[in-house]
Order: structure tokens, then C-alpha cells, then sequence
């Protein structure tokens, strides 16, 4: 009993079964597919230059690249590079605005591995070195200079 209606449920109508058709071949239906994109061209690889080093340049390498640029506002900027570790700070003692030797001044965390020490009142040469925690000296990269004006980037392994 229909419980909407209150009326018996009517009686479903008999199936009719279809007689089997005959068996045709039929052709096999292609779909259209996906268009393809036409194929890259095949790249060639770059032209590798093979110029021997010099021995400067493979000793800048080894202790540390150093890389100087003019700055556009002026300003004396050391960037450094240097993977000390996390709660490690980089330090840098020398000579010029605000530098010593005895005590190091602390560079600015700029990201991961980058640090930052600039001055607008550089009017020589800083001379500088780094330090991890002002106690461990930088030897591979030793003593540099930045001329006023000037960005210098310094890789330091420790």
C-alpha cells in the first residue's frame, strides 16, 4: 500500500524482451581524442666554455668568492654569505665607522645564510674580518677591504 495515497501499489507492466538483433560488424567508432600540442624542438645544450682558471681565481674560489659594486645612495654595505647555524650571529671587527678589532659589531640577519653591515660614514678603506659569535675568526676568508661607497658580497665558510 502506497502510504502517500492510502492506494495499492499498481502492478508493475511485464518486460518486453527484445529479439537479439543480428550481429553485424559494425566499424569500430573512433573518438576524436585529446588534440596534442605539436612537439617541442629537440634543445641543444648550451656551449660550455673550457678556459682554465688562474691561480688567483682558484684561490678566491677555495677561501670564499668576493664580488664589488657601487652603491646608488652611497652607502659602504658588506653582504655576506655564511651558514653558521641556527642561533649563531656573524660579527665583523676592523677599521672604520664604529669598528675595532677587540670587539666585533653584530651584522644584520637579512635571510637564511645572508648577513648585512653598512655605514654612511665611511671616507676611507674599512678594513675588516668576520667572526662567528665574535670569537671565531673567518681564516678562510681573511682580511678584506671595502672601499667607501661600494657594495662588497663575501662568501664565508666556516
Amino acid at each position: 500500500m502506497n502510504p502517500f495515497s492510502g492506494r495499492p501499489w499498481p502492478e508493475p507492466a511485464p518486460a518486453e524482451v527484445a529479439p537479439p538483433a543480428a550481429t553485424v560488424a559494425a566499424e569500430p567508432s573512433v573518438s576524436p581524442g585529446r588534440k596534442r600540442s605539436p612537439r617541442k624542438p629537440a634543445t641543444e645544450p648550451a656551449p660550455v666554455l673550457d678556459l682554465p682558471l688562474d691561480e688567483a681565481a682558484a684561490g678566491a674560489a677555495e677561501a670564499g668568492t668576493v664580488e664589488r659594486t657601487l652603491t646608488s645612495d652611497g652607502a659602504t654595505r658588506l653582504l655576506a654569505t655564511a651558514y653558521i647555524g641556527i642561533g649563531n650571529r656573524l660579527f665583523i671587527r676592523g677599521e672604520g665607522p664604529g669598528l675595532s678589532w677587540d670587539k666585533g659589531v653584530p651584522l644584520q640577519f637579512v635571510s637564511i645564510g645572508k648577513w648585512r653591515w653598512e655605514t654612511n660614514e665611511a671616507t676611507g678603506p674599512v678594513r675588516y674580518k668576520l667572526y662567528k659569535n665574535d670569537e671565531q675568526e673567518c681564516a678562510a676568508l681573511g682580511e678584506h677591504a671595502i672601499e667607501p661607497g661600494h657594495l662588497q658580497e663575501v662568501t664565508a665558510p666556516f
